[in-house]
């Protein structure tokens, strides 16, 4: 019988792979998604309290026959009660058997896998000579995009803005408003709370000629305008984005052109370049796939089976 272990948190972050080798990885599992070799239905999700929410997030690899899902929930009120707002377990199954094979806490490759999606996009689809970064919502997503950018390009300029935000320290610079950020920015990553009914603000107007928006919080800062106004406009799931579309998210947005698989399959066209991240389970497979192989190894879980 397929032995079962625990991982806790700590342990994953030691068995991770490097952010260089989580981005050929995800790199290569958007590819082999738009060849059609994954299998990733959109996720259902569950509403217990109003603005929470549970995902179930499924995935098979089929090229590296890597079986997983993520049980994620996202719980803003924690925030006042001491509480992670965000938590989770990854379940890896024998693609053999089917039986469970590693559980782990799912918060470490959740916080950095969304960041190193974003960066797939900008190290194809961001215009050459690309520069400054403005990040809108400087939280726990912002600081890891702004480490992302920085491994793709170590003299990166970020400049960031939030509401309540004064001193993200590591040579950020923090703007007066979110205009003043995005104006002059080559990429444009919009990381804030999703909360309640959205209130976007950044409009076409703001972006530089030449630019790459990664809004990771969907819609809740970047106006429906600007899916109009690009010339790229591509998701990492296209069903998914229906899904999202059919519960009232995304509205007046235009459809997309594609995926950002397909993107990377080609050549970059087009001047202003949209790329939203929806959170696909493909992505955390990836990764929580490379930890087992190295737990494999490395015997450092608790075992809950043998």
């Amino acid at each position: 019988m397929t032995s079962l272990s625990w991982l806790d948190r700590d342990q994953v972050r030691e068995l991770m792979p490097s952010v260089e080798e989580q981005l050929d990885l995800v790199h290569e599992t958007y590819v082999a998604s738009a060849r059609g070799r994954v299998e990733l239905p959109p996720k259902p999700g569950l509403h217990p309290r109003e603005g929470a929410f549970l995902n179930a997030m499924p995935a098979w690899l089929m090229d590296r026959d890597v079986v997983a899902m993520k049980w994620v929930s996202a719980f803003p009120a924690n925030a006042s009660r001491g509480l992670p707002t965000i938590s989770g377990l990854i379940i890896v199954n024998d693609p053999e058997t089917g039986l469970p094979a590693l559980v782990m806490d799912a918060e470490e490759i959740t916080a950095i896998r969304t960041a190193v999606a974003s960066g797939v996009a900008v190290r194809h689809l961001a215009h050459p000579g690309w520069q400054r970064v403005a990040i809108l919502g400087y939280g726990a997503q912002g600081r890891s995009h702004a480490a992302v950018m920085r491994v793709l390009h170590p003299d990166v300029e970020v400049v960031a803005w939030g509401p309540r935000l004064t001193a993200p320290g590591h040579g950020i610079e923090v703007a007066p408003d979110a205009r003043s950020a995005v104006e002059g920015a080559d990429v444009v990553i919009t990381s804030g709370p999703m909360r309640g009914e959205p209130a976007p603000v950044v409009d076409p107007a703001w972006l530089s000629p030449r630019c790459l928006v990664l809004p990771v919080d969907y819609d809740a800062q970047v106006r429906p305008e600007v899916s109009m106004a690009a010339d790229l406009f591509a998701v990492d799931d296209v069903p998914q984005f229906e899904s999202f579309v059919e519960r009232g998210s995304f509205a007046g947005w235009a459809a997309p052109h594609g995926t950002l698989g397909e993107a990377l399959l080609t050549e970059p066209s087009g001047v202003l370049r949209l790329v939203c991240s929806l959170g696909v389970g493909s992505i955390d497979a990836v990764i929580a796939g490379e930890v087992w192989e190295r737990e494999k190894v490395a015997r450092i879980g608790l075992p809950l089976r043998s």
